[in-house]
């Protein structure tokens, strides 16, 4: 009879319907962080798809001691919770109750550790941000080379008078080198070449930074799979490295894949790649892209080098649709480039065919066939955290080419540079931004095709306007571009739900037909707002761009990734 009823019993729990979560009383934990906790997620408002989180009965109990866990490693070790189940629903009723307060905190440390302590008097002590303080501090003296030290952290909790009493020490010791490097690798890629990669040396102050940033390298050479610097060992205060490499079982690569954005519409693309072309990391690679105002088509070759070098080839058509008239570009190009960081330099010559054709308007936009020897350079430093949705750093950019009137080699003496600059700074999760831009092109002899100038308007410029649709236009509304520019963004990025994010901007352009841009006028304003949903590959955005001053002049934006 027993067994019977246990088999019953089960039945009723197996098919029993899953019960509606919800939370009342709570007033300082949100009902997310509460769903979070029990590893549920409460869906947005828009995903109106998914459905409530539930759980079963027979979890109830367990959930209750998980919450219960929750609340204590919140601070609130007097927090009661109790249960009650409807018909088709259960309710946690919460009591939170007072919470434990920091009556002190005291950090003995020789090196600034301070702002890594996010605990302080009067803040309700929270377990996690006690262990992530602790981190933080051996992070810091790591990247002070001491990799030895010795830490004492400890937290003593009260609960009669509800205060917690915290200590952070730490003792560096000797400060700590690299010792030497040690490579274990595939038989098709060279440990040597590998282990120029790393971003430090045999002898210099040990640095967890270092350890990252040659990560970063090696992860970059896409015929690596897996990297494993091990610094475990010690020898004294000084650090030897071993450095293990995996080479893809797998190096030939297909991508191919479909988007939209506002400035260019549909597009698609595809590519073959060969990622350990005859070893040690040499590249190979076809691709071809697809998009309502440009086709392209390229073949690529890179030849990485020891110390951080690379060497790069590449062949290459495009045909593209500008306002008034098209180009169709035949090119090739050899490049040379050291890669360091933050920053990295790359010299090179272009050869570039281009044949400007249907022009609607010959005298602005002639048609012709030019053909331009450029040597090229491009002078890069980027300190940001994050490319795609950074919240602290910096970037600077500087490109420049130029070629020399040749018969029968160039057919223009000109000149060309675009300079940029990005600060990015935040406070909790409102990230402020600033972007300036300056460019001119000067020609001294001969002719360059139309599509060298500098256009303005897009996702990438002024967002009032549409893409390359801003400034001056000849008698058939086409923009005729300029020969220098200036812009400027600035931006507030700000919090609104979960992930989701909002943006207000103002965006300033102003351009000529000379070599310097007009700043004795106005310019052309932009000001506006943004929405951002944020992914793993970045944030997908929206934004609305308005002149203020001519409000009839606007714009919608649509991309992936943060402008700067």
């Amino acid at each position: 009879m027993r067994i019977i009823a246990l088999l019953m019993a089960w039945s009723f729990l197996a098919f029993a319907s899953p019960l509606l979560l919800t939370f009342k009383g709570n007033e300082k934990i949100s009902d997310s962080n509460l769903y979070d906790a029990l590893g549920l997620r409460k869906p947005y408002a828009i995903e109106v798809w998914e459905a409530h989180p539930s759980i079963e009965s027979a979890a109830i109990s367990q959930s209750l001691s998980a919450l219960t866990s929750f609340y204590r490693s919140k601070g609130f070790y007097h927090a009661k919770i109790t249960s009650e189940t409807k018909e088709n629903g259960v309710v946690f009723k919460i009591e939170e109750n007072d919470p434990i307060i920091i009556g002190d905190v005291k950090i003995n440390s020789p090196i600034e550790v301070n702002s890594a302590v996010t605990l302080h008097n009067d803040d309700v002590f929270d377990q996690e941000k006690f262990s992530a303080s602790k981190a933080e501090i051996k992070k810091r003296y790591a990247q002070a080379g001491y990799c030895n030290a010795d830490f004492n952290s400890k937290a003593w909790v009260d609960i009669e008078t509800n205060h917690a009493y915290l200590l952070f020490e730490a003792t560096p010791g000797e400060p700590c080198t690299f010792g030497a490097v040690n490579v274990e690798s595939t038989p098709n890629i060279n440990g040597k070449l590998t282990a120029s990669m790393l971003r430090f040396k045999e002898g210099d102050p040990y640095s967890v930074e270092a350890i990252r940033q040659s990560y970063e390298a090696l992860y970059a050479q896409e015929g690596v799979t897996r990297v494993i610097i091990n610094d475990n060992e010690r020898n004294g205060s000084v650090v030897p490295i071993l450095l293990n490499i995996e080479e893809a079982e797998l190096p030939i690569r297909f991508t191919a894949g479909l988007g939209y954005s506002s400035d260019e519409g549909i597009t698609a693309q595809t590519g073959l790649k060969h990622r350990n072309f005859l070893g040690n990391l040499k590249t190979l690679s076809l691709d071809a892209r697809y998009s309502q105002i440009k086709q392209e088509a390229s073949g690529t070759f890179g030849l990485p080098l020891e110390n951080r070098g690379l060497l790069g080839a590449e062949i290459g058509y495009k045909n593209e649709i500008f306002d008034g008239y098209k180009t169709e570009s035949t090119y090739e190009k050899l490049t040379a480039k050291y890669q360091d960081t933050p920053g990295s330099a790359m010299f090179g010559v272009l050869l570039d065919e281009v044949q400007t054709y249907q022009s609607q308007d010959i005298t602005t936009f002639p048609n012709s066939k030019l053909f331009i020897a450029s040597p090229i350079g491009e002078l890069n430093y980027d300190t940001r955290d994050k490319p795609l949705n950074p919240t602290k750093g910096y970037w600077l950019n500087a490109n420049l080419m130029g070629s020399l009137y040749t018969p029968g080699l160039s057919d223009a003496t000109y000149f060309k540079s675009l300079l940029s600059a990005a600060y990015i700074t935040s406070m909790n999760a409102h990230v402020f931004g600033a972007k300036v831009k300056w460019g001119t092109l000067r020609i001294y002899d001969g002719s360059i095709p139309s599509s060298y100038r500098f256009y303005a308007g897009g996702m990438n410029s002024n967002r009032a306007y549409t893409y390359r649709d801003l400034g001056s236009k000849n008698s058939d509304g086409d923009p005729i571009g300029f020969a220098s520019i200036t812009e400027g963004t600035l931006e507030y990025r700000f919090p609104i739900y979960e992930e989701f994010r909002g943006v207000l901007f103002s965006d300033v352009t102003f351009a000529s037909q000379n070599i310097l841009p007009d700043y004795a006028n106005d310019g052309y304003l932009g000001v506006g707002v943004g929405f951002r949903y944020v992914t793993p590959v970045g944030p997908v955005a929206i934004d609305f761009g308005i002149n203020p001053e001519d409000t009839a002049q606007y714009a919608i934006h649509f991309r992936i990734g943060e402008l700067f």
